[in-house]
């Protein structure tokens, strides 16, 4: 199945500046009830992770900045995500993945987002902000409802994931900096850096998908190839 995503606690500050005030009409999130909403989740890891993508707001500008590099995000906000998760009844829960070092991943025969259980009973808050991460690109997928997948929905689901994660850091400061799981070092830590790399090109970006993603097709129909995704399978 598909590895998840995420992304690096040092922002860099070249493309977009973090320069926001608090909305005074914004709405507040509504509190997860996860004995009416989201009954199957019991679990109190799986539970922080998701109330914390319940919180996360996107910055627009990094929204925006995704779209200029032909990045099309699933979820706009953590919230639309969750109740994606609630209305289409996915459970999640913690198991062994299909395949060796896959931090997460989507079963659509189970209508499930299973966690490396490796995470399991995790202490680390970093790594549950992780797997916050891990559910908004998984949840994409099953959003597509088509068991299928190419290097450009990877892009706009990792996409998501560094700006979720530029999110986290804004709200955390450095809460990644010291955590050496797996999931946050070889997954969160990585992905926001490269899509915010300065370099026009994106090399270090189309290098990265290219290893893990270049047996896919460059796009398909719902998800129609942009220039960093034809440029992998080049």
């Amino acid at each position: 199945m598909v590895p998840i995503s995420p992304v690096y606690a040092n922002i860099s500050s070249f493309v977009t500046k973090y320069n926001w005030k608090p909305q005074q009409n914004a709405l507040k999130p509504k509190e997860i009830d996860f004995q009416k909403d989201l009954p199957w989740v019991r679990d109190n890891v799986l539970t922080t992770a998701l109330s914390e993508i319940n919180e996360l707001t996107f910055a627009p500008e990094d929204i925006k900045y995704m779209e200029s590099i032909g990045i099309k995000l699933p979820f706009k906000s953590g919230r639309e995500c969750v109740d994606f998760i609630e209305k289409e009844n996915i459970r999640l829960h913690f198991a062994k993945p299909y395949e060796k070092g896959v931090h997460a991943q989507y079963s659509f025969d189970r209508n499930a987002i299973m966690i490396n259980k490796k995470y399991q009973n995790t202490k680390d808050f970093a790594v549950m902000l992780a797997i916050g991460e891990a559910i908004l690109h998984e949840a994409g997928h099953a959003k597509d409802k088509d068991g299928q997948s190419s290097v450009q929905e990877e892009l706009n689901f990792l996409g998501m994931n560094a700006v979720a994660h530029r999110a986290f850091i804004k709200k955390y400061g450095k809460v990644f900096s010291n955590s050496t799981a797996p999931i946050v070092a070889d997954g969160v830590s990585i992905y926001e850096k490269l899509f915010f790399d300065p370099d026009p090109d994106k090399k270090r970006l189309i290098a990265r998908m290219k290893e893990k993603y270049g047996d896919l097709p460059s796009g398909d129909r719902l998800h129609p190839p942009g220039k960093i995704a034809r440029a992998v399978l080049q």
